[in-house]
Formats: C-alpha cells, sequence, structure tokens
C-alpha cells in the first residue's frame, strides 16, 4: 500500500507540477508584462484562470504552506544540531535553544530577493541530501546481517495508510516555489526537463529507503530511520549531512512567501531597510511557531495534508483546465478578457485529459479530507510537549534523551549489531 501511495502522489504532483511550468509560460505568451520581473508568479496564475478572489486565497495559502514549511524545517534542523552536539561535543544542548541559534545563522541569508540570487544554495541543498542517502543506504546495509533475523511488521491498515499521505504530499510539496523557479531559469522552456529528472530522482530516494527500511528494520523504526542505523559515527554524519540540507533550504521554501509580502507591502526590488525589517519580521514569527510547536511529525501531517495538498495536488490542474481554455478562446479572439465557464472548460477539454485530473482532484480531495482530520487529532493530544517557552519556566529546559540513541530492531527493540548491551545503547519504545 505504502509503494502504491508512494507513486500515486509522486505521480499526480508530477503532473499538476508539469501544469505549473505549462501555465506559465502560456501567461508569458498571452501576457508579455510576465517576461519581466514578477514577484508572485504563483499568484498571477490563479488571477488569470479565476479572478483576484482566487489570487488573493491562494496567496493567504502560499503564505501558510511555504512560512509552515519554514516552521518545520527549522525544527528539523534545531533536532539534529542538538543530536550532533551531544555526540561530537559532548555538550548537552536542550532543541528549544538551538532553534534560536539555528534561526539567527539563517536569518541573514532570508535578505537574499529570490531564487536566482541563492544557485549557490540550491546545490549545496542537493549535494547533502544526496550525500545522506547514500550513507542511509550504507549504514542499513551494515545492519542487514542482524536485524533481517528478527523483523516485525504492523498489520496491513487502509485507514493508516492514507494517514501517511500528509508526509507524502509534503515531501513532494514543492509547487508553491515553482513558479518562481521557472521565472528565474535562463531557459523557462526547460523547467519540464528539470523537475521530471528531479521527481525521478527524489522518487528513487524515497522508494530505496522505505524499501531497505521495511525489510531490514520493520516496525522497530521510530520517526526517522536515520535513529535505526546502529553506526553511530555514520549516523551522526548522516544527522549533519540533514542539518545542512534543511538549513540551506529554509531560504529556499521561505522565499515565495517573503516576495509575496512585499509585493503586498509596495517594497522596491532592491535591497533596502523595508526589505530587511519586514523579513526580519516575518522570520520572527517562523521562530516563535517552532518554539510553539517544538515537535514537528504532527506539523508534517497537518501542513501536508491540508495546506500543501491544496497547493500542490488540486488547484494547479483546476488552474490549468480553466487557462487551457481560455487559451484556445485567446487564440480566436485576441481581445477576449472574459475568464471561461465551467461550461467551456468541460465542451473544450478532451475527455481523456478531463477525466484524468477529475480523477487527480478527487484523489487529493479525500485523501487531504481524511489525512486532516487524523493530523488534528494528534495536535489534540495531550501527550504533546508544551511550547518551549513555558517548559522553560515550568521546569527548565534539560538535555533530555532516553536510555539510549538507538532504536534498535527487533521483536523487543534490543538486538544490537555490534553485540552491546541494549541498556544504555537502545531508546527503548512503548511496543
Amino acid at each position: 500500500m505504502g509503494t502504491i501511495m508512494t507513486i500515486v502522489c509522486a505521480g499526480f504532483s508530477l503532473n499538476t507540477g508539469l501544469q505549473l511550468g505549462w501555465m506559465w509560460q502560456m501567461l508569458q505568451e498571452m501576457w508579455p508584462e510576465y517576461r519581466k520581473i514578477c514577484q508572485n508568479p504563483y499568484g498571477e496564475i490563479a488571477l488569470r484562470s479565476y479572478g483576484p478572489v482566487a489570487r488573493t486565497a491562494l496567496e493567504i495559502m502560499i503564505c501558510f504552506a511555504q512560512l509552515g514549511y519554514a516552521v518545520v524545517l527549522l525544527l528539523l534542523a534545531a533536532k539534529n544540531a542538538s543530536v550532533l552536539f551531544h555526540f561530537f561535543l559532548s555538550v548537552e544542548i536542550n532543541q528549544c535553544y538551538l532553534i534560536i541559534v539555528v534561526a539567527l545563522l539563517v536569518w541573514p541569508t532570508t535578505m537574499l530577493r529570490s531564487p536566482a540570487n541563492f544557485w549557490q544554495i540550491a546545490w549545496l541543498s542537493t549535494a547533502s541530501s544526496w550525500a545522506a542517502v547514500v550513507l542511509i543506504v550504507i549504514g542499513v546495509l551494515h545492519d542487514a546481517p542482524v536485524c533481517q533475523k528478527d523483523v516485525q511488521h504492523d498489520p496491513t491498515d487502509l485507514f493508516k495508510s492514507f494517514m501517511s499521505y500528509g508526509s507524502m504530499v509534503f515531501a513532494y510539496a514543492a509547487h508553491s516555489s515553482f513558479p518562481t523557479c521557472q521565472h528565474d531559469m535562463k531557459r523557462p522552456s526547460d523547467f519540464s526537463y528539470s523537475l521530471i529528472l528531479t521527481w525521478a530522482v527524489i522518487s528513487v530516494y524515497y522508494l530505496t529507503v522505505s524499501y531497505l527500511g521495511y525489510f531490514v528494520y520493520g516496525s522497530s523504526i521510530g520517526d526517522s530511520i536515520i535513529s535505526s542505523i546502529q553506526n553511530v559515527t555514520l549516523q551522526q554524519l548522516i544527522n549533519l549531512m540533514f542539518a545542512i540540507h534543511v538549513a540551506s533550504t529554509i531560504i529556499i521554501a521561505s522565499s515565495p512567501a517573503f516576495l509575496m509580502f512585499e509585493n503586498l507591502a509596495k517594497i522596491p526590488k532592491n535591497f533596502n531597510i523595508k526589505r530587511f525589517f519586514l523579513r526580519s519580521f516575518v522570520f520572527l514569527l517562523v521562530t516563535l511557531t517552532a518554539l510553539t510547536f517544538p515537535h514537528f511529525g504532527p506539523m508534517i501531517n497537518l501542513l501536508g495534508s491540508s495546506v500543501n495538498s491544496l497547493l500542490a495536488m488540486i488547484l494547479p490542474t483546476a488552474f490549468y483546465l480553466s487557462l487551457r481554455t481560455f487559451q484556445l478562446k485567446w487564440k480566436v479572439d485576441k481581445k477576449r478578457k472574459e475568464l471561461p465557464t465551467f461550461g467551456e472548460i468541460f465542451e473544450s477539454t478532451p475527455k481523456a485529459i478531463l477525466a484524468f485530473n477529475c480523477i487527480s482532484m478527487t484523489f487529493g480531495l479525500l485523501a487531504g479530507i481524511i489525512s486532516t482530520i487524523s493530523a488534528i487529532r494528534t495536535f489534540s493530544n495531550s501527550s504533546l510537549p508544551p511550547p518551549c517557552y513555558i517548559q522553560y519556566f515550568s521546569s527548565g529546559l534539560p538535555f533530555s534523551s532516553q536510555n539510549g540513541t538507538i532504536s534498535c530492531c527487533g521483536t523487543y527493540r534490543n538486538l544490537t549489531v555490534s553485540q552491546a548491551d541494549p541498556n544504555g545503547f537502545c531508546s527503548f519504545r512503548n511496543i
């Protein structure tokens, strides 16, 4: 079921990503002003598809999605940094303190205008994630001879499979950044090729790691497969690569929201004091949100299943069907300005294309509703940790770790590859 869900999410999200690329080229063909600098390409697609209300609604969703994504990345970077400090320097620092430290380190780089100004960071993010995947594969293969002797799996549950939809969409939901990145490319027409290549590579990443984790560790995996790798040095190198990856991705993820706020505030495109204060204030809100919700798992599910599902799986297709129809009418009458009606969309779209896109939107809508309900229930769970500032005043912020740092494999989570004593090595969880 996980394989099917991954392939379906990858296929539908690739289709909507390609549609965004085609739509931006349509806009540049029909409205020459879009060939110049544009701070909100996705919003302009919404405007030309369904009008000003659609653009405003989309802008609000993008702000929530992209800044929420930045919050999750900030939490991941802080968590990895806490583990790295403990392992390499024997320094025990609570994750909450490191949220502030990471935010301060990333904050100056958020002043860069758009992805065109920090393409080097994108290469750093790509290289570090590639290195992390290679190291994960090496680590899992190292543990396989011992862990495969006793692999337990949870019973198959169709409803729980749909619960994972939020995480899967989150993994594929970079769509808010696509039009911005495409607009900054030297050859925007090559966007489709780069997207297909990217989706193929990351799908291989996800499936490889998922299969190895399933067949080697089974249900002993915790929140992350990294904690199951028993070669501690290798594990921390992976954490280091992911820390670099998520810290650099924060800059890319937050850029569309920054540009959108600046467009609304009519801030000039060159660097100025208004940009400095606006971006500083917005990034401060991101940091405060991370301090308020220091547990990233439920946030990933909630963002992926709700806002990101709309932005990546549903709205691009709805916009594409409208804009495609408008282009057909525009080629006949270059003076046409009226948006197409639903009847015109139905009549002008080939039935095979219409059926496929309706299936895609239906899948995104149904799966999104189910997983959003689950994510909200998880968020309301009292076992989630309180905000960092409440922890600070109530009990302080000590470095907290369980008996060990490794999610050991086996039925009882106590199998060790190095024959080490499970006590003090394994991080036992309730079974």
